[in-house]
């Protein structure tokens, strides 16, 4: 499809600030890149790379150093505010200031540009506001400050404000910062489902890049070298990745969909267990330098049994049978003694 027709597209723009002396500094471009229709895209790239900096550009929210911006092949400068607002709603990572608000009049707020300045809610925009926190979670909510809420909580308020604003794209700038591991997959996935549901162009900005890649219909890849995007499994088949993690020791598993570190390989074991066992019995022996290899390759073996419902890891190989009653013993051992 040409960018020019494309939902979202991007024209050999460069992003960056002026300084205080009024000079040009560009932290990132040119770019050319283009997003088709209602779909999850996440940003992606190192500390530093211009990750916001593109994101609120492209938002209408800063002026571009160079190129230029189009929804739909309109100029996102030939828009007024109000017309943005009903195109983008935004999600910062900047904390709200008025922590007294309540979650209902938060989440009200996203209708401010449907309504004009003295009109009433109508029963749609009643409506609205209702499903919008429900789709998020927060409905229980609704009558709690903001002040008394989790940051997995007040994260969903703020995507039920943008989804209450109604717009056909929702940018957010690292919805998943400092937030635990299970609010974090749990923000991705309420993202995807709103995409999927709400047809809507979502485009985000992360460094979990492991969550990412497994809820992201595409990836925009910010590297040294450019921009690459394409799907997360097309990003790994051209080893878009690497230029990512060139000078690391990082590597990536593809089994997992995650990204580890290389460790010296210290030896071989065969491991005698199925399902679950086997895999976190081969995942701690890899921690350790050991891969997991069939029986006959293996100078070390390893038989998982049940004891009074509880597994038993059994060893040998190593000049003596020893048997372990959870993973950390085992690992212990074999570590000390390879």
């Amino acid at each position: 499809m040409e960018l020019s027709k494309s939902m979202i597209s991007l024209h050999d723009l460069k992003v960056g600030y002026k300084t205080s002396k009024q000079e040009t500094g560009i932290v990132y471009g040119p770019v050319m890149a283009s997003i088709e229709g209602p779909e999850m895209v996440g940003i992606i790239g190192r500390n530093g790379i211009g990750k916001s900096t593109l994101l609120r550009t492209i938002a209408g929210i800063q002026r571009p150093i160079g190129g230029i911006v189009r929804y739909r092949g309109t100029e996102i400068s030939a828009l007024g505010r109000m017309e943005k607002a009903r195109l983008i709603s935004f999600v910062s990572t900047e904390a709200l200031t008025i922590q007294h608000l309540r979650v209902l009049e938060l989440v009200t707020l996203g209708r401010f540009p449907h309504t004009s300045r003295f009109s009433r809610l109508t029963i749609s925009d009643h409506r609205i506001i209702h499903d919008a926190m429900e789709h998020t979670g927060v409905y229980d909510l609704r009558h709690a400050g903001l002040h008394e809420l989790s940051d997995g909580e007040r994260q969903k308020v703020m995507i039920a404000r943008a989804l209450a604003q109604d717009t056909p794209v929702m940018m957010l700038d690292e919805p998943t910062a400092f937030l635990d591991l299970p609010a974090r997959h749990e923000i991705l996935r309420l993202l995807s489902d709103l995409s999927q549901r709400k047809n809507k162009l979502i485009l985000f900005s992360t460094h979990d890049l492991a969550i990412a890649m497994r809820e992201a219909d595409k990836l925009w890849l910010m590297t040294e070298q450019g921009l690459l995007q394409g799907a997360p499994e097309d990003l790994l088949i051209n080893g878009g990745f690497r230029t990512l993690f060139h000078d690391s020791e990082l590597r990536f598993d593809p089994g997992s969909m995650s990204f580890n570190f290389d460790r010296v390989q210290k030896g071989y074991v065969s491991i005698d267990a199925d399902g679950d066992l086997f895999t976190f019995t081969a995942k701690a022996m890899e921690r350790i330098g050991f891969t997991s290899v069939p029986h006959g390759k293996a100078t070390i073996h390893i038989r998982v049994v049940m004891e009074n419902g509880q597994p038993m890891w059994l060893i040998s190989g190593m000049g003596t049978d020893t048997a372990f009653e959870s993973l950390y013993a085992l690992s212990s051992y074999v570590g000390l003694i390879s």
